[in-house]
C-alpha cells in the first residue's frame, strides 16, 4: 500500500505551518506593540543641529554655531554667538512647509539652563525682527555646557553649546 499517506504525516505538516503562522503573526503584534509604545517613550523634544561655527568678530569675539533643524512643522535656522562678556546673543528664523515665514503671533520661549546641573531653564526676553525672525541677547553666562531651549506649541527645540572660562 505505497498509496496511502500515514495519518502522522498531515498532522506534522499542520503542525509546523501553525507554528510558522503563530511565530509571524507574534513577531507582527510585536512590532505593532513597539509602534505604539513610542508615543510613552518619546519625548517632545527635537535636537537642533550644529551646522558649521561662527568666527570670532567683533560683536562675537568667542565664535559661535549656525544650527539647523526641525520643530513639529517648522524648520528652525539659527546662529548663537557669545561676546567677550560671555554673553549669548541668538537669531532664530522659523519658516514653514511651504517657505513661509511663521506668523508674528506664534508662541515662542526662550531659556537657557546649565547642562551640566539640570536646573530649571531661565527665560529668555527675545523681541520680533518681522515675522518668523527673532533675536535674544542673554546675560553673562558662566562657564560650562549650556542649552538653549526653544519652545514652540506641542514640542521644545534643543541646542547645546559651551562656554568657556
Amino acid at each position: 500500500m505505497s498509496g496511502t499517506t500515514s495519518p502522522e504525516r498531515p498532522a506534522a505538516g499542520a503542525r509546523g505551518a501553525r507554528l510558522l503562522v503563530a511565530i509571524i503573526g507574534g513577531g507582527f503584534l510585536l512590532l505593532i506593540a513597539a509602534f505604539v509604545g513610542m508615543i510613552f517613550f518619546v519625548h517632545d523634544e527635537a535636537r537642533l543641529n550644529a551646522v558649521g561655527p561662527i568666527a570670532a568678530a567683533p560683536g562675537a569675539e568667542r565664535g559661535g554655531v549656525i544650527f539647523h533643524g526641525t520643530a513639529n512643522i517648522w524648520e528652525v535656522r539659527g546662529r548663537l554667538s557669545q561676546d567677550g562678556a560671555r554673553q549669548a546673543s541668538v537669531a532664530i528664523d522659523f519658516v514653514g512647509p511651504t517657505g513661509q515665514p511663521a506668523p508674528a503671533d506664534l508662541a515662542v520661549r526662550l531659556g537657557l539652563e546649565r547642562a551640566d546641573d539640570g536646573s530649571a531653564a531661565q527665560a529668555l526676553e527675545h523681541r520680533l525682527l518681522r515675522p518668523g525672525s527673532l533675536v535674544a541677547t542673554s546675560a553673562p553666562l558662566a562657564p560650562g555646557r549650556w542649552r538653549l531651549r526653544i519652545t514652540l506649541p506641542e514640542i521644545e527645540a534643543v541646542q547645546e553649546f559651551r562656554v568657556e572660562p
